[in-house]
């Protein structure tokens, strides 16, 4: 069996006998209301990913599933989890692919000289799980066996210490583990209670606790090979000076602070290129590794990609009238959602639309543990209003700009932000 790394989340693992799967394609800069851009501009075209044999969609995130420039053709085998929240099998769909291999949580199916198993979210939140009810609701991971190898793609989807026991035990030995390394999302980069100092100090605390997190894991399954794994990305438009507070990092930083830890028996750190195979077999890649340059990174930043423009700025303004009127409506829907799921908020938060501030959510005096204040360009909250756009990828894009006291997180909160919409 060999991999080849494209990029982020998407790879193409293939069997001696060249069946061939391509796991969650982004290609294309722009994803997340058009904030997300590779380190570099990628020379892979959707042309070169055709000739697999089916894909595998991880979740509906668009830097997994960009539904912009998703071209396969429709008869293609597309891997899912089939769990009940469908909202990445009601997309695909849409774009008219109804040939779903649908696979339960734990559950192992044949797919030609393939075994694939799949599993659902492994954990609510993999550092703030006492404070979540709700929780991880969209990922999935995956395990390819072909050729008496074994190869984990966790994606996005982290396993906890739990989970790595239970893959331990059902699997006993991973040839590959591929695993994510990052913290994609706002903090600290867009939360204005912090300042510059603490936005670095909270950078480099989240980087820390992410390879911290991630070498337990690796101790437990002691792959052969482990490769850093999704979450590889860089902002561009009017947020790439938020790169620097990101809680994110390249693979070789990664692999730098692993190699810093006790060595695990037996795991090789391996990273690659754009285009590389990695043959399991010999443990070789076919091409030799060119580490990232991070000056070149900055530089390219710089000169192109900090002058992308969203797609939402190349709207009009929204009528002040209709958007408070749409806000209040959304509010109004958004309370008769959360209570259908039965969360309760624990904060206050408020929208700041102007030299306004308009209170979108209440908690009750014994719940609240604080406030949080949103603000974001007026065009991009109607988007979310009228569902074109939605809270969760502004959010994760770091559209949105957070000022919290106190300095709290409230993983729900988050969560029920994503339900205020029309």
């Amino acid at each position: 069996m060999r991999v080849a790394f494209v990029a982020n989340a998407c790879c193409i693992v293939e069997s001696e006998s060249g069946t061939k799967i391509v796991s969650d394609p982004w290609l294309n800069d722009g994803v997340f209301d058009g904030s997300w851009c590779h380190f570099h501009e990628l020379k892979t075209t959707w042309d070169d990913l055709q000739n697999v044999d089916a894909v595998y969609v991880s979740h509906v995130h668009p830097d997994h599933f960009d539904s912009r420039f998703f071209r396969f053709p429709k008869d293609t085998p597309i891997i899912v989890l089939d769990h009940g929240l469908n909202f990445l099998h009601k997309n695909l769909m849409s774009l008219g692919y109804t040939n779903l291999i649908k696979i339960k949580d734990k559950q192992t199916l044949e797919f030609k000289d393939f075994r694939i198993s799949l599993f659902a979210p492994f954990a609510g939140n993999n550092f703030f799980e006492e404070n979540t009810k709700i929780g991880n609701l969209i990922d999935s991971g995956i395990v390819y066996e072909a050729d008496g190898k074994k190869v984990f793609n966790a994606n996005d989807n982290t396993p906890n210490t739990a989970a790595c026991q239970m893959l331990k035990q059902k699997f006993d030995s991973f040839d590959l583990a591929m695993m994510n390394y990052n913290s994609a999302g706002p903090y600290p980069s867009c939360f204005n209670n912090l300042s510059d100092d603490e936005k670095i100090l909270e950078h480099h605390k989240n980087l820390q606790r992410n390879v911290d997190y991630l070498y337990e894991n690796l101790r437990i399954l002691n792959p052969k090979y482990f490769l850093p794994f999704a979450g590889a990305y860089i902002l561009g438009g009017s947020m790439a000076h938020k790169n620097k507070y990101l809680g994110t990092m390249t693979w070789d930083q990664c692999v730098s602070m692993l190699r810093e830890k006790d060595v695990i028996p037996a795991t090789e750190y391996i990273v690659l290129n754009e285009g590389t195979s990695f043959d399991l077999s010999t443990g070789l890649p076919n091409k030799e590794y060119q580490a990232i340059n991070e000056e070149d990174v900055q530089r390219y930043i710089e000169s192109d990609l900090s002058k992308l423009k969203y797609p939402y700025e190349l709207d009009e303004m929204p009528d002040h009238c209709k958007l408070m009127k749409d806000i209040d409506d959304a509010r109004v829907a958004m309370m008769a959602r959360l209570e259908k799921i039965r969360l309760q908020p624990d904060m206050t938060v408020s929208l700041l639309i102007g030299n306004d501030e308009v209170n979108i959510l209440t908690p009750s005096a014994t719940a609240s543990k604080g406030n949080l204040s949103c603000r974001m360009d007026l065009r991009l909250l109607l988007r979310i209003l009228d569902r074109s756009s939605h809270w969760n990828n502004a959010e994760i894009g770091c559209h949105i700009e957070f000022n919290r006291n106190p300095n709290y997180y409230s993983p729900d909160i988050h969560t029920a932000l994503q339900f205020f919409h029309l």
